[in-house]
């Protein structure tokens, strides 16, 4: 059909007026050479062409240019995209739930007695482009819950007037406006006292998202005002400064915006609302900012996550900086905040200010974080030096994850005492040098990993006290002598060749650790010729616990052979073998029979002897595995 220009008694026949009585879906779809749609007989007979039909889909028809069947009494859902000379005008959908618009040169909604010199039509003819949607839609299309434009080239405002954005949005569910680069507003006139005429209306909207609109400069008010909005996306708006200095709508659960590099603030309005609900904020990749609050972080909210925020230097405003707005008395920090996550933030010097003061909670010390918190995560922010100026009263915190802050060179006092902890990780902090004197809390803890911390001088105290202690990763750092707890299920030992030589030495060994299932030994020891490795004192291979699942064994540039122990170990199921440039034997007694996996890289010698055409222990590995 691509090759049909004018669609009409091809399609309806020419004998019965009713062709499809029971069609409920038309998809016409790459008819590149279609030009008009010709109805077939008079409006009546449309009507009942198409009694039944509920989605029409229309994608990809360049030259489309006509008219369609104004009444289609069943449709619900109508999907045009890619008819860049059509203007879509239709009277009435009453039926309409979905409209999906994209690449189309306007819309128009008429009553059925307009006629092609009614000022509607006249609309559509501007060649100017500066409205899109003419006509009210709730009138049109009273069910209509969910509205898409997208693809819209030329588009400089979607409606003509403030008036008619709030007829329209108050009738539908979600809006979403994407991939409109010429886009100013939403709006081309902005009323007063639009609070006014908002609050006389009854609004349904509860999402609205705006992507990839790069020459978005400003939003109404009354879009972030509607009393039913629940989640706003705001995504690729690189022209948008700021936001409406109004407070958030009282439902107003989430906010993600990303990619929004002109982006300066956020209105004080949305941080210093006693009413809001705003319980999770997203913001990435907006280049622009220095810090999220003039004093403070709503109230309610429970989870911040901030990434790739180049210039952001502290979350509340930095010392010395005033607030026209604000007062003392009314500071405070987010007393609900349960996870906070900081992310490739390379300017951020403090989470937060240290001017940071507290009405509501007088034990909150400035510079520290929010007593609610239970989830902090702070990756990739190389100037900030530590994380708060003492853990004391942080007695929520479940989870702590540092990752790549080269900057920071001690942890706050007071990590003993976070009686809930459960999970810790310190990962390439290459100037971090010790743990606070307390050493880490006993109650709760179950995964603690150190590493890549190449300046750090001794892992924390009291490791072997540690009794719910499941997994233990660790890196670089002195250990004392009471070594490590032995409830372990899993042990994972990265270039530490102090603790694997007390293992040896000491006689402490692996054996200790009935427990444990899952061992990874990585760079340890530069000597070592078999494994597991012999008992200097007793001379006898050192053993390992029978309870292994799985055993990791990484950079050990000399091992040359497996000891026959390893076939002891029945439970054994997974065996990974990773650059041992030596390694050429595997025991005599052969592999566990339990084995279900076995990686090999990195170890060439090993790998010549398991290949398929005619490696030494190809068979024996097939048994096996």
């Amino acid at each position: 059909m691509t090759s049909v220009k004018r669609l009409g008694s091809e399609f309806y026949g020419n004998d019965s007026p009713i062709p499809f009585p029971c069609l409920e879906t038309l998809l016409f779809e790459n008819m590149r050479e279609w030009e008009d749609w010709i109805s077939h007989g008079s409006s009546q007979g449309v009507v009942e062409g198409f009694p039944k039909l509920r989605e029409l889909h229309i994608l990809r028809c360049s030259k489309l240019k006509g008219t369609f069947p104004e009444h289609l009494p069943a449709l619900e859902i109508y999907v045009i995209k890619g008819c860049e000379e059509l203007s879509v005008l239709v009277s009435s959908l009453p039926a309409l739930c979905k409209l999906q618009i994209g690449g189309c040169k306007k819309v128009v909604w008429r009553s059925a007695t307009d006629h092609l010199g009614s000022q509607n039509s006249v609309v559509c003819r501007d060649t100017s482009n500066q409205v899109f949607l003419a006509g009210p839609l709730k009138p049109r299309l009273p069910k209509l819950e969910e509205l898409k434009i997208n693809d819209m080239k030329e588009q400089t405002y979607i409606w003509k007037s403030h008036n008619e954005l709030l007829q329209d949005i108050c009738s539908l569910r979600r809006l979403t406006i994407t991939s409109c680069p010429k886009l100013q507003s939403l709006v081309a006139e902005e009323e007063k006292d639009q609070q006014q005429q908002l609050c006389e209306l009854s609004c349904r909207l509860e999402y609205i998202e705006l992507s990839e609109c790069e020459g978005l400069v400003k939003l109404p008010q009354s879009s972030l005002s509607l009393s039913s909005l629940r989640y706003i996306e705001i995504y690729k708006c690189s022209s948008l400064v700021s936001f409406p200095e109004v407070a958030l709508p009282s439902k107003l659960r989430e906010i993600n915006i990303w990619h929004c590099d002109a982006l300066k603030s956020l209105p004080e309005a949305w941080m210093c609302d006693t009413n809001s609900s705003l319980e999770i904020l997203e913001i990435w990749s907006c280049r622009s900012l220095t810090y999220l609050a003039a004093v403070q972080l709503p109230r309610s909210l429970k989870r911040l996550d901030i990434q790739c925020c180049s210039n952001i230097r502290t979350l509340t405003m930095e010392e010395g900086i005033q607030s026209s707005s604000s007062s003392s008395s009314r500071r405070y920090t987010s007393y609900l905040l349960e996870e906070l996550c900081i992310s490739s933030c390379r300017s951020l010097t403090s989470i937060f200010s240290k001017n940071e003061l507290s009405a509501t909670l007088e034990s909150l010390e400035v510079g520290n974080l929010p007593p609610s918190l239970k989830s902090l995560r702070v990756q990739g922010c190389s100037k900030l030096e530590s994380i708060a100026e003492t853990l004391d009263n942080s007695t929520s915190l479940e989870t702590i994850h540092i990752f790549y802050c080269e900057n920071m060179k001690i942890l706050p006092s007071g990590l003993h005492n976070l009686r809930q902890l459960q999970e810790i990780s310190i990962e390439g902090c290459g100037n971090l040098e010790s743990f606070p004197e307390g050493g880490l809390p006993c109650a709760k803890l179950k995964e603690v990993v150190i590493r890549w911390c190449g300046r750090l001088e001794a892992l924390p105290k009291g490791l072997h006290n540690l009794k719910s202690l499941q997994k233990l990763t660790i890196g670089k750092g002195g250990l004392e002598e009471d070594g490590l707890p032995t409830n372990l299920h899993s042990l994972d030992i990265r270039g530490n060749m102090e603790i694997w030589k007390s293992m040896i030495e000491w006689g402490q060994g692996f054996h200790r650790f009935s427990s444990l299932r899952e061992l990874r030994i990585e760079g340890c020891d530069d000597d070592m010729v078999s494994f597991p490795p012999e008992d200097i004192r007793m001379g006898t291979t050192l053993p390992l616990p029978t309870s292994l699942t799985s055993l990791a064994i990484f950079s050990f540039p000399n091992l040359e052979r497996l000891s026959s122990s390893i076939v002891d170990l029945q439970n054994l199921t997974s065996l990974y073998l990773v650059g041992c440039p030596k390694l050429k034997y595997f025991p005599e007694k052969g592999l566990p029979s339990s084995l279900l996996e076995l990686w090999i890289g990195g170890c060439p010698l090993i790998e010549e002897k398991c290949r398929k055409d005619g490696g030494q222990y190809f068979y024996s590995l097939f048994y096996y595995l």
